[in-house]
């Protein structure tokens, strides 16, 4: 999402690390949600069926009411 200031998902077994943390989100229809917790993301990207190295994104945010996980092309 070319407006998302973080990366964000809503799947908590997916962080290696984490810690509560709370901050307001505002989605593009104006809705506010809110962050539950924050830290880092293990992912293991696939081509063409293959798995290739793993890379980690930092300062992840945890979204539980988020319906899809959210990708901030600023921190890459």
């Amino acid at each position: 999402d070319t407006g998302c200031t973080a990366h964000m998902t809503p799947i908590r077994t997916w962080f290696r690390t984490y810690a509560p943390h709370r901050v307001p989100i505002e989605l593009a229809d104006a809705t506010v949600i809110y962050s539950a917790g924050i830290g880092s993301v293990e992912f293991v990207p696939r081509v063409n069926g293959k798995e290739c190295s793993s890379v980690v994104f930092h300062d992840v945010l945890h979204v539980p009411d988020l319906s899809v996980n959210l990708f901030s092309v600023f921190h890459i």
